[in-house]
């Protein structure tokens, strides 16, 4: 889903933000409050606010909010394509196609200041005279803005994360994002058209940052920069053949209200510039990061940099909306995966049919009928509607990611309407990472129902405030995937042992992964330490632990929103079943969750508690 995006923070990274992706006490704790009490830092009136006083406030709150909406929205044209179906109706007209800005010492100083105005203009509040909506936006900006500083603590923080980077990086996602551009009217394939000639310039950009980084020593390992060679080889392979030609092809051809003769025209332009504008750009960045290859190069995590544990923790909390410590975390993690590997065997020694007589898994366990992702969608929006509130008609298409890009995204993934045009979904399957049914059906439910697409769909059929849907938070939305994922055994049809042991072997692995993830990066573990973590369980293969090192190096805490977020969201569901008991209905504690929608855990966990109350 959408990483959380700070108000006061232009958001470079447009395309990391945009696709939700599908894998195999606190730093601001002080800072917290009950929901019903004022912020600290805010003085309350001495006397009772009038009506008149109280709803200029909230007038004012909703001018606010307003603002930071557009600024978001307006900072690059894919951000205002996929985030606003029509910018219109706040005042945005005629935006130059851009790609938006890179990091650099310039963009650090005006972020800086943007976000001292932003707390400046927040603190001007009396927290008591805002509305229940209001406070919970109050809430999430006082957090970010505080998170924001402990991250930008060093000019050197900007540059600890980069833009590259396999998996997930731009260049990975960027051929997507151009393939899916919404098409709200005409006027926007002329956008998307006049924003393919700005490639090559951005890519320029992201170039001069990767070098800024190879220059300060924080560059990727080679082992990682290989992955994005491949994946830029791969890319450029085979130009004629490409995601973005294709599929633009086939959406103009569908396309209602254009001549024949446009139709040709509005192709002709878009090969055109795919093919000397864009894979150029692709071109220049595979022979930049050849030349950057073992040069002021990171070999280890973002713990191995200087002050990176400092970082680390802040940006863990930024990816988790947790306000665990990294060694609170890795204590959990520890403790659940012993927790998980117990269940297991518990299930095993009940059902000794579940191993064959060679000691591996019988073949059929697990076993899901063979049937069209639709299908599977299908049945899954049919079963969760006793543990899920309903929401209405979904429309959704699932396609294949193309054979081009299979190599090097993530098994699945999900694409993040528009909050004003939320009819049309549309989810990617990577058919290489599809082994077997079971996992096409819950990395489906991940991504489908009742996971991101349904999450997103729900929260949009409230009608939220726009600036809630953009102040997502990864944790939250990645966490309720997950959390829905495990669930989704439950619908695929296996007996209950049978279930349940898939579920906790799945759960198990993304334990480990996330420790492993975590240590590396926030803890500072080497590849000596990854291997002695995993020879307690009997993994000694030195090829696939140093292959795991790797990608958690090059994709720091990508585990953690996923894991940690799971983890908070069971929290909250044993707080609520003990304060409840017998009250307790999962379907309302879901509904919950859902109606309030993303925001950092401790934030959750306060309004959690009026809810208990009103129960």
């Amino acid at each position: 889903m959408l990483r959380r995006l700070f108000a006061i923070n232009t958001v470079r990274r447009l395309v990391c933000v945009l696709l939700a992706f599908s894998l195999c006490a606190g730093l601001l704790g002080g800072c917290r409050r009950k929901a019903e009490d004022p912020p600290p830092t805010t003085s309350s009136p001495a006397r009772p606010s009038t009506d008149a006083e109280r709803k200029s406030q909230e007038e004012l709150f909703d001018i606010l909010i307003a603002d930071l909406f557009v600024d978001i929205i307006t900072t690059d044209s894919i951000t205002l394509n996929y985030f606003c179906a029509d910018p219109s109706r706040f005042g945005v007209e005629d935006m130059t196609p851009t790609y938006g800005d890179v990091t650099s010492s310039e963009t650090i100083l005006r972020d800086r200041q943007d976000n001292l105005d932003i707390r400046e203009r927040l603190m001007a509040f009396s927290y008591d005279d805002l509305r229940y909506d209001q406070k919970i936006i109050y809430d999430i900006l006082l957090y970010d803005i505080e998170l924001y500083e402990l991250m930008d603590a060093k000019d050197e923080y900007s540059y600890y994360t980069g833009a590259i980077r396999p998996l997930n990086g731009v260049q990975v996602q960027l051929p997507v994002i151009l393939a899916e551009f919404n098409f709200y009217s005409a006027a926007d394939i002329e956008t998307y058209l006049l924003l393919l000639q700005d490639t090559q310039r951005y890519f320029n950009d992201l170039i001069e940052f990767e070098r800024e980084r190879s220059r300060r020593g924080f560059f990727l390992s080679d082992a990682n920069v290989d992955k994005v060679i491949e994946h830029c080889e791969s890319l450029l392979e085979d130009p004629e053949n490409n995601l973005m030609i294709a599929v633009f092809n086939d959406r103009i051809d569908t396309y209602e209200g254009l001549t024949a003769e446009q139709r040709e025209q509005f192709k002709e332009r878009n090969r055109e510039l795919i093919l000397g504008n864009v894979l150029p750009a692709y071109e220049t960045l595979l022979n930049a990061m050849r030349k950057m290859r073992g040069v002021g190069a990171n070999k280890g995590g973002l713990a191995d940099l200087p002050d990176g544990a400092d970082f680390a923790r802040s940006y863990l909390q930024y990816c988790t909306g947790s306000d665990k410590t990294p060694e609170q975390m890795d204590a959990l993690l520890e403790e659940r995966i012993d927790d998980t590997m117990t269940v297991i065997w518990d299930i095993l020694s009940r059902n000794p049919g579940f191993i064959n007589e060679y000691g591996d898994f019988s073949e059929t366990l697990g076993y899901v009928r063979d049937d069209t992702p639709e299908n599977y969608l299908a049945d899954l929006e049919a079963a969760i509607v006793r543990d899920f509130p309903a929401i209405g008609p979904t429309r959704y298409v699932v396609r294949e990611v193309h054979e081009s890009m299979r190599e090097h995204v993530s098994p699945a993934f999900y694409l993040t309407p528009a909050f004003d045009s939320f009819d049309d979904n549309v989810i990617y399957i990577n058919p290489s990472d599809m082994t077997d049914n079971l996992s096409l059906f819950t990395t489906l439910a991940h991504e489908g129902y009742p996971g991101h697409m349904y999450q997103n769909v729900y929260y949009l059929q409230q009608s939220p405030p726009p600036l809630r849907t953009v102040l997502g938070d990864w944790g939250y939305t990645e966490g309720w995937a997950t959390y829905v994922e495990l669930q989704s055994y439950r619908y695929a049809g296996l007996g209950e042992d049978e279930a349940a042991l898939m579920q906790q072997i799945r759960l198990w692995d993304l334990l480990l992964y996330t420790r492993i993830d975590l240590g590396v990066n926030a803890l500072g573990w080497s590849l000596n330490d990854v291997a002695t973590v995993c020879r307690q369980f009997n993994i000694a293969d030195r090829d696939f632990i140093g292959e795991v090192y790797y990608m958690v190096t090059g994709n720091p805490l990508l585990y953690l929103p996923y894991c940690m977020g799971y983890l908070e969201i069971t929290s909250l569901l044993d707080e609520a079943q003990d304060a409840l008991g017998d009250d307790f209905v999962l379907v309302e504690f879901n509904r919950f969750l859902l109606d309030f929608g993303p925001a950092p855990f401790t934030i959750i966990s306060d309004y959690m508690q009026i809810w208990i109350d009103g129960v």
